[in-house]
């Protein structure tokens, strides 16, 4: 089997939400662990967009369980996104940089063209049992779990009917090109109307090339509010 990549998106010195930078590098590592559990030769990659630097420390623990670490605290764009809580904005830019630094960086290219599947996963998140990277082996396909009805209550409603849960997704490496036109799309479309960038993603996704799980087996911490969700 292609190798499996996860791309780990985080931001572990932000200055938004309950959660504080010690539970949040804590609770990232914990997530890197249950990876390597369930899918113990993946290629991780955590791509951090703090508004603020990384100690070396930190990047030292995470070199330990991901393969690469790739800091864009000095990325201005990113940077200015963060620090002013646009997190939907931040977090399809790093996606979309993180993508263009895995084709551009010559290791890092010669890695992807070894690799059968690409999960995005949101850090703080643990894979749970009954997770199965199989179930995500789908050619040419995204595969999320089940659309949800919107929790919108004014006019964006009529056009951001539903959302994707973007906690945990993947994508076939043939639509790499396709995720980042995507993550574009999704950056104007949340300037435009301030919808988040869940219902963002259903918006712009070409529903043809999308499967959907009614479980993606995955529990996460919310930011916001530091409860628990199960997915």
């Amino acid at each position: 089997m292609d190798n499996v990549l996860f791309i780990v998106t985080s931001a572990l010195n932000a200055d938004m939400g309950v959660v504080s930078r010690t539970d949040r590098f804590d609770q990232t590592i914990k997530g890197l662990i249950s990876i390597r559990k369930y899918v113990p030769d993946a290629i991780i990659i955590l791509a951090d967009g703090s508004p603020h630097k990384l100690e070396e420390e930190k990047l030292k623990a995470i070199a330990h369980f991901a393969n690469y670490a790739a800091d864009f605290s000095n990325d201005a764009q990113i940077s200015e996104l963060a620090v002013n809580h646009r997190k939907s904005e931040a977090e399809n830019l790093l996606l979309l940089k993180t993508l263009m630094l895995l084709q551009q960086d010559d290791s890092m290219k010669d890695m992807l063209s070894h690799v059968g599947r690409i999960f995005k996963i949101s850090g703080r998140t643990d894979l749970t049992d009954g997770f199965d990277v199989e179930e995500h082996m789908v050619e040419g396909k995204y595969v999320f779990k089940k659309r949800m009805s919107t929790w919108l209550s004014d006019s964006r409603k009529e056009f951001a009917t539903d959302l994707l849960i973007t906690r945990m997704f993947s994508f076939c490496p043939t639509l790499v090109e396709d995720y980042m036109k995507l993550c574009e799309t999704n950056i104007s479309l949340v300037l435009q109307t301030r919808i988040d960038t869940e219902h963002a993603h259903f918006v712009n996704i070409n529903k043809d090339l999308l499967v959907e799980l009614d479980e993606i087996h995955c529990t996460g911490i919310v930011a916001g509010t530091g409860t628990v969700e199960n997915y």
